[in-house]
């Protein structure tokens, strides 16, 4: 009897010991992710070949300061460049609305990495402010929403990173003030529409997506870090409900299987009638893992920035079909012309630039180096392949006028083009921007 029960206890140590263990096993893998010389993480990853600029390319800081100068507008009328009369990039179709929120983002980010304090930023930013009911379809009267959630969740985004530029860089606390309003604004607009199907529908009367209810998590759980951080805007109150909406839109793509944590896939959205469709796009394995690193952020646990790692490893390894010898793609490069042949071709072009910044912020977040080779190789693609001038030439960047860019990074020729788009100026210039040294 007595060696029956010490047995017994014995069974019970042990499998108590090994409920204590697992979580702490799976903390130290994820510990990994937070420590830059890890050798799990770099084995992890495959392998980037190695990036050489071409001795004609010019350098990446060149080729980012002169970009930014024809984003923000040259006067040579480009299609690329910011319009003082509407506050908007390239004029008032769909695709231009929603991407002069990423446009304005790409703006914010690289003056915040060069801490840049040019009076022209804040110009630009005050004057899509004032604008803000000027705006394509809209559904609301403020604050840049529309009947695109998606849309009002970028816009969001951009106003809180605004935000950050004007309290941190600038040290303007009115601007600073008004832009969260407008960001949390957005949220709010965003969760009170219906949840079909239990999410967050894209659009009026649509079914719910992915990249949707990434964009909430990014915009949410980055509302919380905000609001939790000693200051002006400390506010632990609103910093708990955002927490609380970011981990429900998460807990609800998990529960759909619209993203699996472990492998770091996903599937693009729901039918009306809630079944799973679609693949993957470099836009929305960027967006997934850009809103667990911002929870990873707001919650200080690091387990978050392993399961980002998963989604941004799968992107980069050939059967995600998101990559060309160490150079993001998208699927439809594989075929001469197919990708000027979808519906939403205009689209298309901003996607490499939302993984970019994911890999640049899980970079920062982690203080790892494992992606240090890829994002140099992405911004070596830019500078050798993708500078055109004014007619689509190639060109080098010794003027704003000759810095714009082209959809392909890869090299390889893509007739009919996509040419010059507002989204490629945008991804271009968040790839060069990404390695960029940071300045204090």
């Amino acid at each position: 009897m007595r060696i029956w029960i010490r047995r017994s206890l014995l069974s019970f140590v042990l499998c108590v010991g090994a409920l204590l263990v697992f979580p702490y096993a799976l903390e130290t893998r994820s510990s990994d992710a937070q420590n830059p010389t890890a050798p799990g993480l770099a084995r992890a990853l495959p392998r980037v070949p190695v990036a050489r600029l071409s001795p004609s390319a010019p350098s990446f800081a060149a080729a980012a300061r002169e970009g930014i100068a024809e984003l923000l507008g040259s006067g040579d009328g480009s299609i690329v460049g910011w319009r003082y009369a509407n506050g908007l990039w390239g004029g008032h179709i769909k695709p231009n609305w929603w991407q002069s929120a990423l446009a304005m983002l790409t703006m914010v980010r690289y003056a915040e990495r060069t801490h840049s304090l040019n009076p022209v930023y804040q110009r630009v930013l005050l004057r899509i402010y004032a604008r803000n009911i000027y705006k394509p379809l809209s559904t609301a009267r403020q604050d840049f929403a529309n009947e695109f959630n998606d849309d009002t969740g970028w816009w969001g985004i951009a106003w809180l990173e605004a935000s950050r530029y004007e309290l941190y860089d600038r040290h303007d606390v009115a601007d600073a003030r008004r832009f969260l309003a407008v960001a949390e604004w957005d949220a709010r607009h965003i969760n009170g529409w219906p949840r079909t199907c239990g999410g967050i529908g894209w659009a009026i009367n649509r079914p719910p997506d992915t990249a949707t209810s990434a964009e909430f998590i990014t915009l949410t759980a980055e509302l919380t870090s905000y609001r939790n951080t000693p200051g002006i805007f400390y506010d632990p109150n609103l910093a708990s409900t955002w927490l609380g909406e970011a981990s429900r839109a998460l807990a609800w793509l998990e529960n759909e299987r619209l993203i699996n944590l472990r492998t770091g896939t996903v599937t693009d959205s729901l039918t009306a009638s809630c079944q799973r469709q679609g693949g993957t796009l470099t836009y929305v394995q960027g967006e997934v893992a850009e809103g667990l690193v911002e929870l990873g952020n707001a919650l200080h646990d690091p387990s978050y920035y392993t399961y980002a790692f998963n989604f941004l490893r799968y992107t980069l390894t050939p059967r995600s079909g998101l990559i060309h010898h160490g150079v993001l793609q998208e699927r439809c490069e594989h075929v001469a012309g197919k990708c000027a042949r979808l519906g939403f071709h205009l689209d298309l072009p901003a996607y490499k630039g939302i993984f970019v910044n994911a890999v640049s912020d899980w970079s920062k977040a982690t203080g790892s180096n494992a992606f240090r080779s890829f994002l140099k190789a992405q911004a070596v693609a830019v500078v050798d392949n993708a500078i055109r001038g004014p007619n689509d030439e190639p060109a080098r960047c010794e003027t704003p006028q000759t810095c714009q860019f082209a959809f392909s990074w890869t090299g390889r020729p893509q007739p009919p083009s996509l040419g010059v788009t507002l989204g490629g100026q945008e991804s271009a210039l968040d790839a060069l921007t990404a390695v960029l040294p940071q300045r204090s």
